[in-house]
């Protein structure tokens, strides 16, 4: 339906899914959440033990998602993940523009 240019990103929250997520042709993944997370209650959380879960099976591109602080990003890129979708994190920050280049930094 949408076309071979076509982008599909796929929420996994454990390795299982990320697997079949693959095999049904996803392009990346969201995992998570990988800590409790204020903007969205009703998911359980999978930690970086679980992102590593999903680096083990798969080599797709893939986020953490969920919680995800400055004090905590590393953590994320070290288990595998290839960046981090962040909300509150630079949301509720008093320099937006600020934190977001310090999220930046530690990616490079």
């Amino acid at each position: 339906m949408l076309g071979t240019d076509a982008i599909i990103g796929v929420s996994a929250h454990n390795a299982e899914e990320a697997l079949a997520a693959e095999a049904a042709g996803a392009d990346y993944l969201g995992c998570g959440a990988v800590y409790p997370t204020g903007t969205k209650k009703d998911t359980s959380v999978i930690g970086v033990e679980g992102l590593k879960a999903v680096r083990a099976v798969t080599k797709l591109p893939f986020v953490g998602i969920g919680g995800v602080t400055l004090a905590n990003y590393c953590d994320v890129l070290n288990a595998g993940a290839d960046g981090a979708a962040i909300v509150s994190a630079i949301l509720s920050a008093n320099d937006i523009e600020s934190t977001v280049q310090k999220f930046v930094q530690l990616s490079l």
